[in-house]
């Protein structure tokens, strides 16, 4: 495993779409993640981009829940939109982001 295979795995791309969202084959993908090759820097910043975009839909989320009102069973309701292009397209991105959201507003109770 490489440290481009767990951003892979945190941000929850497939190698498939991962292929799709950074413009490369799905064969460097792998590589990749699988030997010690790093990818070159565009690459990483695509990355970069994916998770400021998860980072700023989970901030968002939880800036604009009404926590006077916030009950625990509504943690399990959150449902959010990831608005960057490329990590609003796959579902992974959108989970890492509903995750981060949830775990916000969770601090709530604690």
């Amino acid at each position: 495993m490489s440290n481009f295979s767990d951003i892979m795995s945190y941000i929850g791309l497939s190698s498939e779409e991962a292929a799709v969202a950074l413009n490369v084959s799905e064969d460097e993908i792998v590589r990749w993640c699988n030997t010690s090759e790093a990818p070159p820097l565009h690459i990483w910043q695509g990355l970069v981009r994916m998770l400021d975009e998860i980072r700023f839909s989970a901030e968002e989320a939880a800036k604009s829940a009404d926590l006077d009102h916030l009950d625990a069973s509504d943690l399990n309701r959150v449902i959010l939109m990831v608005p960057g292009r490329t990590a609003s397209e796959f579902a992974g991105p959108k989970r890492a982001a509903t995750a981060l959201a949830v775990a916000a507003l969770a601090r709530v109770f604690v």
